[in-house]
């Protein structure tokens, strides 16, 4: 291994999280400039219009909702794309240079249907709006597609379908709605229980070992080996000069009726 390698490697690694950090932070930034520009377009709108910005995706953790727009029109959720590159929407496909990014589209659906749940039965209709001088008007899978040239058009279009006091309670709907879910409180851990046996151990190996060197310095130790010697000498090798210890004689039982009939016996004998 030539000097340095190590550190090389290292220094290496990090350069190349560095970079990849600062190309999501672009990233972000980019998002965050198209969000402001979406935003000074719906200034535009009129008095009577609603705008909400920023909000929190309802039932999601993390997601946000870029602007919710409440008017006579109806309620949109408008989603900003600050893309570069060519935008195009061929039958109903959304492409950004020439690729397709249905996933846009579906988030987009998603959001709308959120928002809904919120002030149903009304409807609410997903927006993506891009950031461009150029006007866009298009439609795909039912969300509208337009840019930051024409958006306020494309919502004024709209048809009345909400007067001024239901603009205002889809608003207050919506701002009590659009929280995020408790967080799941975090688990903790329990303190492992120590059995009392466990507690017992030290207390009867102190015990033993005040035991043994008492029994070493009184000779008892000495005394019990050599006790233990014996009697292992004697199971092993017994002594063979030894007697069997005499069985003691059972003394039999006399019966009765045998005593009877010699009592006869010698009865008959004497009469003789």
């Amino acid at each position: 291994m030539s000097a340095g390698k190590s550190a090389y490697d290292v220094a290496r690694k990090q350069r190349d999280k560095a970079a990849r950090l600062e190309r999501s932070a672009a990233l972000w930034e980019q998002g965050a400039a198209g969000e402001v520009a979406v935003a000074t377009a719906l200034a535009a709108l009129p008095a009577d219009w609603v705008v909400l910005h920023d909000l929190a995706w309802p039932g999601r953790q993390r997601a946000n909702l870029d602007h919710v727009v409440i008017g006579p029109g109806g309620v949109f959720v408008v989603d900003a794309k600050n893309w570069s590159g060519r935008v195009e929407v061929r039958d109903q496909v959304l492409t950004q240079n020439g690729r397709r990014r249905e996933d846009a589209v579906s988030s987009v659906t998603a959001a709308a249907i959120a928002v809904q749940a919120l002030v149903s039965p009304l409807d609410c209709v997903g927006v993506l709006c891009f950031v461009r001088d150029e006007e866009v008007n298009a439609t795909s899978s039912n969300v509208t597609v337009c840019s930051t040239a024409n958006l306020v058009g494309v919502l004024t279009s709209r048809p009345p379908v909400l007067g001024p006091d239901e603009v205002a309670r889809c608003a207050d709907a919506i701002r009590h709605g659009a929280v995020r879910p408790a967080a799941p409180a975090p688990k903790t851990a329990r303190p492992a229980r120590r059995s009392s046996k466990r507690r017992s151990r030290p207390v009867v190996a102190l015990a033993g070992t005040l035991l043994l060197l008492a029994a070493v310095f009184t000779g008892g130790l000495q005394k019990a080996g050599e006790w233990a010697g014996q009697q292992f000498v004697g199971v092993i090798a017994p002594d063979e000069s030894s007697d069997p210890a005499p069985v003691p004689k059972q003394k039999q039982k006399k019966d009765p009726a045998r005593k009877k009939d010699q009592a006869s016996k010698n009865a008959s004998s004497g009469q003789g």
